[in-house]
This record gives structure tokens, C-alpha cells and sequence, in this order.
């Protein structure tokens, strides 16, 4: 079995970029997001684990600015 990054927060672990679906890390993630123009999940879980409501299914950039700004600190 893979073993997972220590630091990863995702809780998909259906999605095929999961570490612990293959044995390539964080690499499929980044990679699927920067071609979707997105940011994973574990940024956003290292500002906070609350996303917005109207953000829920919004993992776009904007959308990232959004999340950091409503948790500055």
C-alpha cells in the first residue's frame, strides 16, 4: 500500500490523485489542479478546515483569495 505524506489533509480518498491510490505522491494532485486553474484542498485546510458556503465545491483560485481573506489572521 502507498504511503500517504504525512502533512496530507484530503479526505477524497475515492479520487484517483490521492496518494494513497498510487505510489507518486502529491505529484497527480498538483499537476490535475494547476491544469483545472484550481488549488488542493490541503490549502486550503492549511489556512482553515471552514470553507465559505458559497465556496463549498469551489476550488478555483479566486476562490482560495476568498477563503484566505475571510481567515486572515
Amino acid at each position: 500500500m502507498p504511503s500517504i505524506p504525512p502533512f496530507c489533509t484530503c479526505t477524497d480518498h475515492a479520487c484517483a490523485c490521492h496518494p494513497a491510490n498510487h505510489d507518486r505522491g502529491c505529484a497527480p494532485c498538483v499537476a490535475k489542479n494547476l491544469r483545472q486553474h484550481e488549488v488542493p484542498a490541503c490549502f486550503f485546510r492549511a489556512v482553515s478546515p471552514d470553507k465559505l458556503p458559497e465556496d463549498s465545491d469551489d476550488w478555483s483560485w479566486e476562490s482560495f483569495a476568498r477563503h484566505v481573506q475571510a481567515h486572515a489572521r
